[in-house]
Protein backbone atom coordinates (compact mmCIF):
# COMPACT_ATOMS: atom_id res chain seq x y z
CA UNK A 1 0.00 0.00 0.00
CA UNK A 2 2.08 2.64 1.26
CA UNK A 3 1.85 6.73 1.25
CA UNK A 4 1.68 8.23 -1.23
CA UNK A 5 4.76 10.93 -2.56
CA UNK A 6 1.78 13.59 -2.82
CA UNK A 7 0.54 13.07 0.81
CA UNK A 8 4.57 12.64 1.99
CA UNK A 9 5.52 16.10 0.62
CA UNK A 10 2.30 18.06 1.69
CA UNK A 11 2.89 16.57 5.39
CA UNK A 12 6.69 17.29 5.48
CA UNK A 13 6.45 20.60 4.46
CA UNK A 14 3.43 21.44 6.04
CA UNK A 15 4.52 20.01 9.52
CA UNK A 16 7.97 20.01 10.60
CA UNK A 17 7.19 23.59 13.15
CA UNK A 18 3.71 21.85 14.79
CA UNK A 19 4.22 18.38 15.00
CA UNK A 20 6.75 16.33 16.95
CA UNK A 21 7.91 13.36 14.66
CA UNK A 22 8.73 11.29 17.36
CA UNK A 23 5.36 11.35 18.58
CA UNK A 24 4.06 10.47 15.34
CA UNK A 25 6.54 7.65 14.99
CA UNK A 26 4.98 6.22 18.38
CA UNK A 27 1.84 6.49 16.64
CA UNK A 28 2.84 4.13 13.17
CA UNK A 29 2.62 0.93 14.24
CA UNK A 30 6.63 -0.08 14.16
CA UNK A 31 7.89 -2.67 15.57
CA UNK A 32 10.57 -0.92 17.67
CA UNK A 33 9.95 2.76 17.24
CA UNK A 34 12.50 3.92 19.41
CA UNK A 35 15.36 2.28 17.31
CA UNK A 36 13.79 4.09 14.37
CA UNK A 37 14.72 7.06 16.06
CA UNK A 38 17.73 6.53 17.16
CA UNK A 39 18.44 5.79 13.15
CA UNK A 40 17.43 9.00 12.18
CA UNK A 41 18.29 11.03 14.35
CA UNK A 42 22.12 9.54 13.95
CA UNK A 43 21.67 10.03 10.15
CA UNK A 44 20.73 13.86 10.40
CA UNK A 45 22.85 14.70 12.97
CA UNK A 46 24.58 17.37 11.19
CA UNK A 47 21.70 18.11 9.12
CA UNK A 48 20.97 22.09 9.26
CA UNK A 49 17.02 21.43 8.96
CA UNK A 50 16.85 18.62 11.49
CA UNK A 51 13.15 19.05 11.49
CA UNK A 52 12.13 18.95 7.81
CA UNK A 53 14.66 15.65 7.42
CA UNK A 54 13.51 13.99 10.61
CA UNK A 55 10.24 14.38 9.69
CA UNK A 56 10.62 13.46 6.23
CA UNK A 57 12.68 10.32 7.26
CA UNK A 58 9.92 8.93 9.37
CA UNK A 59 7.46 9.03 6.76
CA UNK A 60 10.16 7.30 4.76
CA UNK A 61 10.79 4.66 7.07
CA UNK A 62 7.10 4.02 7.49
CA UNK A 63 6.39 3.46 4.08
CA UNK A 64 9.43 0.90 4.38
CA UNK A 65 8.58 -0.77 7.49
CA UNK A 66 4.76 -0.53 8.01
CA UNK A 67 3.28 -0.38 4.56
CA UNK A 68 0.00 -1.81 5.55
CA UNK A 69 -0.59 1.08 7.50
CA UNK A 70 1.56 3.98 5.72
CA UNK A 71 -1.82 5.44 4.19
CA UNK A 72 -3.30 8.75 3.50
CA UNK A 73 -6.39 7.77 6.18
CA UNK A 74 -3.71 6.50 9.05
CA UNK A 75 -1.90 9.60 8.47
CA UNK A 76 -4.89 11.68 9.07
CA UNK A 77 -5.87 10.34 11.69
CA UNK A 78 -2.44 10.58 13.50
CA UNK A 79 -2.95 14.65 12.74
CA UNK A 80 -6.05 14.45 14.14
CA UNK A 81 -4.86 12.80 17.49
CA UNK A 82 -2.26 15.23 17.31
CA UNK A 83 -4.52 18.84 17.13
CA UNK A 84 -3.45 19.11 13.17
CA UNK A 85 -6.90 19.69 12.46
CA UNK A 86 -6.36 21.95 9.52
CA UNK A 87 -3.67 19.70 7.53
CA UNK A 88 -5.89 16.53 8.07
CA UNK A 89 -8.88 18.95 6.73
CA UNK A 90 -6.27 19.96 3.58
CA UNK A 91 -5.84 16.30 2.99
CA UNK A 92 -9.21 15.09 3.08
CA UNK A 93 -9.81 18.15 0.30
CA UNK A 94 -11.85 20.13 3.29
CA UNK A 95 -8.99 22.81 3.14
CA UNK A 96 -9.98 26.12 4.23
CA UNK A 97 -12.75 24.83 6.26
CA UNK A 98 -11.76 25.42 10.09
CA UNK A 99 -10.82 29.37 9.38
CA UNK A 100 -10.63 31.52 12.53
CA UNK A 101 -13.54 34.46 12.20
CA UNK A 102 -10.77 36.49 14.19
CA UNK A 103 -8.06 37.79 11.56
CA UNK A 104 -6.19 39.24 14.61
CA UNK A 105 -6.53 36.24 16.33
CA UNK A 106 -4.66 34.09 14.07
CA UNK A 107 -1.94 36.08 13.79
CA UNK A 108 -1.46 35.84 17.43
CA UNK A 109 -1.96 32.43 17.30
CA UNK A 110 0.92 32.30 14.85
CA UNK A 111 3.43 33.81 16.77
CA UNK A 112 3.42 31.17 19.25
CA UNK A 113 4.45 28.40 16.28
CA UNK A 114 8.50 28.05 16.03
CA UNK A 115 10.29 29.85 13.47
CA UNK A 116 10.13 28.23 10.05
CA UNK A 117 13.37 27.18 8.24
CA UNK A 118 12.85 29.56 4.96
CA UNK A 119 12.00 32.18 7.79
CA UNK A 120 15.53 31.83 9.00
CA UNK A 121 17.47 31.53 5.68
CA UNK A 122 15.61 34.76 4.81
CA UNK A 123 16.86 36.52 8.42
CA UNK A 124 20.48 34.74 8.10
CA UNK A 125 20.77 37.00 5.04
CA UNK A 126 19.98 40.25 6.64
CA UNK A 127 22.45 39.90 9.64
CA UNK A 128 24.99 42.42 9.49
CA UNK A 129 26.25 41.40 12.62
CA UNK A 130 25.40 38.27 12.66
CA UNK A 131 28.22 37.02 15.83
CA UNK A 132 27.10 39.94 17.76
CA UNK A 133 23.37 38.81 17.67
CA UNK A 134 24.28 35.33 18.02
CA UNK A 135 26.61 36.12 21.23
CA UNK A 136 24.17 38.46 22.49
CA UNK A 137 20.67 37.62 21.90
CA UNK A 138 20.73 33.78 20.61
CA UNK A 139 23.12 32.73 23.70
CA UNK A 140 24.89 31.08 21.40
CA UNK A 141 28.39 29.52 22.94
CA UNK A 142 31.36 31.39 22.19
CA UNK A 143 33.39 28.18 21.23
CA UNK A 144 30.54 27.86 18.14
CA UNK A 145 30.60 31.17 17.42
CA UNK A 146 34.30 31.26 16.36
CA UNK A 147 33.64 27.33 14.79
CA UNK A 148 31.32 29.55 12.22
CA UNK A 149 33.88 32.75 11.65
CA UNK A 150 36.65 29.95 11.14
CA UNK A 151 34.60 27.80 8.83
CA UNK A 152 34.44 24.79 10.75
CA UNK A 153 31.33 23.92 10.16
CA UNK A 154 30.87 20.48 8.35
CA UNK A 155 28.91 19.45 5.62
CA UNK A 156 27.54 23.34 4.74
CA UNK A 157 27.20 24.07 1.33
CA UNK A 158 26.77 27.02 0.79
CA UNK A 159 29.07 28.45 3.69
CA UNK A 160 26.58 30.58 5.73
CA UNK A 161 27.24 31.62 9.21
CA UNK A 162 24.64 33.39 9.77
CA UNK A 163 22.34 30.53 9.06
CA UNK A 164 24.55 28.01 11.56
CA UNK A 165 23.58 30.06 14.12
CA UNK A 166 19.99 30.54 14.01
CA UNK A 167 20.11 26.98 13.18
CA UNK A 168 21.85 26.02 16.04
CA UNK A 169 19.32 28.30 18.63
CA UNK A 170 16.57 26.49 16.64
CA UNK A 171 17.46 23.32 17.38
CA UNK A 172 18.55 23.88 20.49
CA UNK A 173 14.94 25.57 21.61
CA UNK A 174 12.89 23.02 19.29
CA UNK A 175 9.17 24.20 19.83
CA UNK A 176 10.19 27.11 22.20
CA UNK A 177 11.84 28.78 19.25
CA UNK A 178 8.77 30.82 18.49
CA UNK A 179 8.33 33.75 16.26
CA UNK A 180 7.40 36.03 19.09
CA UNK A 181 10.49 34.86 20.73
CA UNK A 182 12.75 35.62 17.55
CA UNK A 183 10.80 38.98 17.37
CA UNK A 184 11.45 39.99 21.05
CA UNK A 185 15.23 39.57 20.40
CA UNK A 186 15.02 41.74 16.77
CA UNK A 187 13.42 44.05 19.05
CA UNK A 188 16.19 44.37 21.75
CA UNK A 189 19.04 44.38 18.54
CA UNK A 190 17.32 46.93 16.89
CA UNK A 191 17.24 48.97 20.24
CA UNK A 192 21.13 48.44 20.50
CA UNK A 193 21.26 49.64 17.29
CA UNK A 194 22.35 46.89 14.49
CA UNK A 195 19.16 45.25 13.51
CA UNK A 196 17.66 47.67 10.87
CA UNK A 197 13.74 48.15 11.59
CA UNK A 198 12.86 46.60 8.00
CA UNK A 199 14.29 43.05 8.88
CA UNK A 200 10.55 42.24 10.49
CA UNK A 201 8.47 42.90 7.62
CA UNK A 202 11.34 41.46 5.44
CA UNK A 203 11.63 38.27 7.26
CA UNK A 204 7.78 37.09 8.54
CA UNK A 205 4.94 36.92 6.00
CA UNK A 206 1.90 39.35 6.98
CA UNK A 207 0.09 36.84 8.49
CA UNK A 208 2.89 35.42 10.75
CA UNK A 209 3.95 38.92 12.31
Amino acid sequence: MGLDSETLNTVTRNMKAKLSWKKIASRMGFRDHASVITMIEHKNRYSFDALYDNLHDILIEWNEQVPDKANKENMIKILQNEDCNELADQLEGKSGKRKDSSSSASKKLERTRPVKYNELSKLAGKLGHWNRFALEQLDVPEYEIKKAEQKLIPDMNPYNPSMYVLQYWSNKNGDDATVEKMIKLLEKAKKDGYIVPQVFDEVFDEDDD
